[in-house]
């Protein structure tokens, strides 16, 4: 079944803060992929909590847009259940370079648990499964 999950949309960091909105992305499901994208804060707790229940073990990848914490807060421990506690080396996250070179969001130990590591660049296209995307531009942002 193909679905967009939102399983929270605060989108600004005192919005997160107070949680006015819950902040834990998006979950995509399109044929046999399942992909998260920016797993902010309280991420996990709304999976687990999800009606239709969602599994994070059926993920196949994760899109980190880049390394804000209203953007990345559970993205280690969505990590480590995409890959059951690094037990099964799988997924793939396709992330910006700062979020795991200078003053990293991702764990060092938990990035050998999954099958690959993307950096995401300006114009380029990328492949998940069933999934292609593209990054047309790069985020003009306080980080990359």
């Amino acid at each position: 079944m193909e679905f967009i999950k939102f399983l929270g949309t605060a989108g600004a960091r005192f919005v997160v803060m107070k949680q006015l909105r819950a902040s834990g992305g998006v979950w995509f499901s399109y044929r046999d992929t399942n992909i998260i994208i920016d797993p902010g804060p309280g991420t996990i707790v709304r999976i687990a909590k999800s009606k239709p229940k969602l599994d994070v073990e059926k993920l196949d990848g994760i899109i980190l847009t880049h390394r804000h914490l209203d953007h990345s807060g559970d993205i280690n421990v969505v990590i480590e259940g995409i890959t059951n506690g690094g037990f099964k080396k799988r997924g793939i996250l396709f992330t910006t370079e700062d979020s795991i070179s200078k003053d990293p969001v991702i764990l060092e130990y938990l990035r050998n648990y999954l099958e690959k590591i993307e950096i995401l660049k300006e114009k380029k296209e990328y492949r998940i499964k069933d999934i292609i995307f593209y990054t047309p531009i790069k985020n003009d942002h306080s980080v990359e």
